[in-house]
């Protein structure tokens, strides 16, 4: 290894602090990949960094899911982890040595809440698709209904517009004939004055 250990072990520890499990991975990469210069430790780091911050979140996420609330809307009254086993201590050995009944029981549980869940999921799906079918229905009789009252509003104001030309052409030919007999009474006063 070309680098300057002092150097390099600075570095990490003002990366990582100094008891970091990831200042360990760091300087596994570094022994494994035989470094020669200083700017090849940036993305070694960057790498061990991004993974210590990914197993960090999925534990986190493991942790808050075994505690979340399951069934519709978390309006259920257990988690994922009340109906797993839990072991009598944490040695993994002794979890793994539980006898097959009571495997097959938490088996079973965790089968019997996904059926559940999902004949639950069906029914809601279903009723859904009624609601929809439903409003689909009362979206077409209220578009029936608006083009109704749209083609009565038409022919009314139709029938209304008929009319009043009817007026005005009652009107003008009202006025036409009062304007002749009002000539011909002009011409027959005149024709009474003439003589």
């Amino acid at each position: 290894m070309g680098l300057d250990v002092d150097d390099t072990n600075k570095r990490l520890k003002a990366e990582y602090g100094a008891y970091e499990d990831s200042l360990q991975d760091a300087w596994v990469e570094i022994l494994e990949r035989n470094l020669q210069a200083a700017a090849e430790i940036e993305p070694i780091t960057r790498k061990v960094r991004n993974r210590a911050i990914r197993q960090y979140l999925t534990r986190k996420h493991r942790e808050e899911s075994l505690q979340r609330p399951l069934g519709h809307n978390g309006d259920e009254g257990f988690t994922l982890e009340s109906i797993l086993p839990s072991p009598a201590s944490d040695d993994r050995s002794e979890a793994m040595e539980e006898d097959d009944a009571r495997g097959k029981d938490v088996y079973e549980r965790m089968v019997d809440f996904l059926i559940r869940e999902y004949l639950k999921q069906k029914q809601e799906n279903l009723e859904l698709r009624k609601k929809h079918i439903e409003l689909t229905a009362e979206r077409i009789r209220l578009r029936k209904e608006s083009l109704e009252f749209k083609r009565r509003r038409y022919e009314s104001w139709k029938r209304l517009m008929e009319d009043k030309g009817k007026q005005k052409e009652e009107l003008l030919r009202l006025h036409m004939q009062l304007q002749r007999e009002k000539l011909e009474f002009r011409e027959r006063s005149l024709r009474a004055k003439n003589e």
